[in-house]
């Protein structure tokens, strides 16, 4: 069976940022998937502030604090103060960057910042965006942000004055560094840009190609392939959020997945282990999904179901998958703070990706619910309801991964990975309640409620958290409309089966009521004397009649 996409996914192709200007957005972008819901919404429950809000139709795009032209020496660097802002970057870059070892950068940094001409050093594009990405994301006021924005802009300067016109290694990595730090800042469309950079030198280098990476010596095919990795995973996000072709692509390369189950014995991870990263692995998934799926705008179960075997073996090899990422238990606090928060990104990238195949399954069944319940009789493996649930259940779940590290106090202050992944999953749960899913006993509702409190524990420094705060709020008024409205649905069909069985006696007592009020209140009679009608002055008053002008206002009695 085939479930086109087309009549279901019918997105805003163009929104506008906050100058006016037109980017484009495709079917699997988040922003596309509200404008999918809300149509929904406005099926079932009809107009209502979650589908007359206009929220969902601009992209949020924080602008450059910082002056480009103000900026012409390097900024200041407390020397204690840079050197702990390395394990902080290690916590921010967690499960999405995996470009050097902490104990490398250390090294590197403390050799760089005894130079006094270290402005004009080959290392200095790389350290400053370091310092930068670690900055903001534990910038807690905006004097600190701007003083990330400082090195952010005084690195990107050197990376492109020193690193672009002579690709190497390090251009890769130093604009994959640009490429986050603009993710981080709500600067999406400026990323794609810089990841297109990144994603061509690669190309130039060869670095996308594991054999050739293998050619290398140990320690620069480990980091050729770690750049690459890196490269990848910041590609599949963009392109997952936005709803663009991928500028990277594993379509040429056959990567085995033999070597797993020898690889949590080895403790020497090789070159050719690499491939067998649980990040790089999902970005497989990613890829699969965004050209296969959202491309061709067409799903079908087949399709589905092969997909979904790579997704079962992902899970059964996570652990020994982990080990590459170097996600593994370590003995200090940041180092802990780091696999926690890598693992679970790499277990919501999982559940992201699930929703992505499944997205489409759940419209469908939703649409259907409202009509026929021929999908509820469709028990199969491969029926519609199950990818379904598994669309709702992946929202549930990504959504318990998220509140596990937005609640931490440890963890860094910018996550806009989570933010993406809640704001999805809350869309789903809103979808799903439209099918009812809340009368079968899934956490709908306290599901929802808990990603709303986890945009608004991170919408301090991320407008674009605001922004899905806001929307998601109107969403679960939305879902309360549905169930006023399904409770008197089910109540008056209820009432109607009685009546049919025991006949309608309110009917009768309505009707004779309203009889005796029409003969007490409401009846004239035309008399040869002239127009007969009930009045206050027909009542008997106890007394004399009282003066109008100065009588107390009183109720008769009968």
């Amino acid at each position: 069976m085939v479930v086109t996409t087309v009549a279901s996914l019918k997105p805003i192709r163009m929104l506008k940022d906050s100058k006016g200007k037109l980017y484009y957005i495709g079917e699997s972008a988040s922003l596309s998937y509200l404008q999918v819901v809300r149509r929904s919404v406005a099926e079932t429950v009809g107009a209502c502030a979650f589908t007359l809000d206009t929220l969902g139709h601009q992209m949020i795009e924080v602008e450059m604090s910082a002056n480009l032209h103000a900026i012409q020496s390097e900024p200041y660097l407390d020397r204690d103060s840079c050197l702990a802002l390395v394990p902080q970057f290690e916590l921010a870059v967690s499960g999405v960057l995996d470009l050097f070892d902490t104990a490398c950068i250390h090294a590197r940094m403390m050799i760089w910042l005894d130079d006094p001409n270290k402005s004009n050093t080959k290392d200095a594009p790389i350290l400053f965006l370091i310092l930068a990405i670690a900055s903001l994301a534990s910038a807690a006021d905006t004097a600190q942000e701007d003083n990330a924005e400082r090195c952010f802009t005084f690195g990107r300067q050197q990376a492109i004055l020193r690193l672009l016109d002579c690709p190497s290694l390090e251009t890769v990595q130093a604009f994959s560094l640009i490429t986050y730090y603009m993710i981080m800042s709500c600067r999406c469309n400026g990323a794609f840009t810089n990841l297109g950079i990144a994603a061509r030198t690669a190309y130039s280098l060869g670095i996308h190609r594991h054999e050739t990476n293998s050619s290398f010596a140990r320690e620069t095919g480990i980091a050729r392939e770690r750049a690459w990795k890196s490269l990848r995973v910041c590609d599949l996000f963009l392109s997952a959020t936005m709803g663009r072709p991928p500028a990277t692509s594993e379509t040429d390369c056959n990567i085995p997945w033999s070597d797993l189950a020898t690889l949590a014995e080895d403790p020497d991870i090789s070159v050719q282990h690499q491939a067998a990263s649980a990040i790089f692995r999902v970005c497989l998934i990613f890829e699969r999904i965004l050209i296969e799926v959202y491309s061709q705008k067409t799903m079908s179960l087949d399709l589905a179901a092969s997909i979904s075997s790579q997704h079962r073996e992902w899970s059964e090899s996570l652990a020994a998958m982990l080990k590459v990422d170097r996600l593994v238990k370590t003995e200090t606090s940041m180092g802990r703070s780091a696999q926690k928060l890598g693992s679970h990104i790499v277990s919501m990238a999982f559940y992201y990706s699930l929703i992505l195949l499944s997205r489409p399954f759940l419209a469908h069944y939703t649409s259907a619910s409202h009509t026929t319940e021929e999908w509820l009789q469709d028990t199969s493996p491969a029926s519609i309801a199950i990818y379904a649930d598994a669309c709702t259940d992946a929202a549930i779940k990504g959504i318990q991964l998220a509140s596990n590290i937005a609640f931490d106090d440890r963890m860094p202050k910018r996550q806009p990975l989570i933010i993406n992944s809640v704001f999805i999953s809350a869309l789903c749960l809103g979808h799903a309640h439209l099918g009812d899913y809340d009368q079968r006993g899934w956490p709908i509702r306290s599901s929802l409620d808990t990603a709303i409190a986890i945009l608004q524990r991170l919408s301090g420094r991320n407008p674009q958290a605001a922004c899905y705060v806001e929307i998601c709020e109107h969403l679960r008024e939305a879902t309360a409309m549905h169930v006023q409205k399904r409770t008197k649905t089910l109540l008056k069909d209820t009432e109607e089966q009685l009546r049919s069985v025991f006949g309608d006696v309110q009917s009768a007592l309505n009707q004779c009521d309203a009889e005796t009020e029409e003969d007490m209140f409401g009846v004239q009679e035309n008399h040869d004397d002239g127009l007969f009608l009930f009045s206050a002055l027909d009542f008997d008053y106890p007394g004399d009649y009282p003066d109008p002008d100065t009588a107390q206002i009183w109720e008769p009695s009968f």
